[in-house]
């Protein structure tokens, strides 16, 4: 009688290893690094296009507090100075600091939903940002009224 369990067994373990091996010699990965400047500016301006329409489409779908389309509003301001920094002066610096902006824009384009926090005040997507009053329903808290500024 033959026993399936075993040729089941030894033929998963043949996949198995075959796919191991196949998975070590596969196709490297391009580093960005390695790629002339221009290249590099190219990949950059597109990936902030669609960081942008991102950030935008979140904000169309709502949803939203103030305090998180504040920090969008604000990643997007940021983003595109370093953008357009980067373009008038490309340098290593200005790309990694372009590339860090559309890591950002990406940041606040993924926050949650404050509806799902029951009352809690979101998490900022701008590190180093103080957390901002907000109210029941997520939304910010305005400001308390006095005299205007002079």
């Amino acid at each position: 009688m033959i026993d399936i369990r075993r040729h089941v067994r030894s033929g998963m373990l043949l996949v198995a290893a075959a796919s191991l091996l196949a998975g070590c010699h596969g196709p490297q990965r391009l580093d960005m690094a390695r790629l002339p400047g221009p290249a590099q500016d190219y990949l950059l301006v597109s990936t902030y296009f669609m960081a942008e329409g991102g950030l935008v489409s979140r904000l169309q779908d709502g949803g939203l507090s103030g305090q998180q389309v504040y920090d969008m509003a604000t990643s997007l301001k940021y983003g595109k100075h370093t953008i357009m920094t980067m373009l008038q002066k490309p340098s290593g610096r200005a790309r990694r600091d372009g590339r860090q902006a559309v890591a950002l824009m990406v940041a606040c384009t993924n926050q949650t939903d404050p509806s799902t926090l029951h009352g809690m005040a979101p998490p900022r997507c701008i590190p180093g940002a103080p957390p901002m009053p907000v109210n029941a329903k997520g939304q910010v808290a305005p400001p308390p009224a006095g005299p205007a500024p002079r």
